[in-house]
């Protein structure tokens, strides 16, 4: 049950995900002239924090309580819509102001969203095959 091997490689992937898509993100917007009403950095920000919780939850989880391992997709669907619901808490006074925001806005706020939650998928399949 050595447990530390998937746990730092689980942050160090996630934290490599953040900083090498953020510095492209930004890079495609300085290049595209757009200037973004917000700060991108607290979307990749809550996109690392939140994967890291679910991810490292979810490595250590089945060997520490091995009964949960057939209700994990359930609980990570929850987590997702937990995500989601969390980031718009955060972002409520942004997200629910009277701004319109044009489509690469609403897109800059969804990219980092979708980039961690493909990892995490893929942390999820991967400790499902490992125990069925």
């Amino acid at each position: 049950m050595n447990l530390t091997k998937p746990l730092v490689s689980a942050v160090i992937i996630i934290v490599a995900l953040g900083t090498v898509f953020y510095l492209l993100h930004l890079g495609v917007l300085e290049l595209l002239d757009v200037a973004l009403p917000y700060n991108l950095f607290n979307f990749y920000l809550f996109g690392a924090i939140s994967s890291l919780i679910i991810c490292l939850t979810f490595i250590t989880l089945p060997e520490l309580l091995p009964e949960l391992h057939d209700k994990l997709g359930f609980m990570f669907l929850f987590s997702i819509f937990a995500k989601l619901f969390l980031l718009a808490l955060i972002f409520k006074n942004l997200l629910f102001s009277d701004t319109v925001f044009t489509r690469m806005e609403r897109l800059s706020m969804l990219i980092p969203i979708f980039i961690f939650l493909i990892y995490e998928v893929l942390v999820i399949v991967k400790i499902l095959k490992k125990h069925s």
